[in-house]
């Protein structure tokens, strides 16, 4: 159960450094049109994030199940 916990806490993490990277006051700073001219990146690498964890949490369900 562990490796699974641990998967989980790695992918959470990258989740939240991919954000704060994202957001930083530092990186709208250097570009103001930063959010205008890649919102569409975004919203895609976004719906990666949760595409992948749905996909690993029912993956994670299925294995604890069996």
């Amino acid at each position: 159960m562990l490796p699974y916990i641990l998967v989980a806490l790695v992918i959470l993490t990258a989740i939240g450094a991919t954000l704060a990277v994202g957001f930083s006051r530092e990186n709208r700073q250097a570009n103001p049109d930063y959010d205008r001219q890649h919102g569409g990146r975004w919203a895609r690498l976004s719906l990666l994030y949760i595409l992948t964890a749905v996909v690993s949490l029912v993956a994670l369900i299925l294995v604890i199940i069996d």
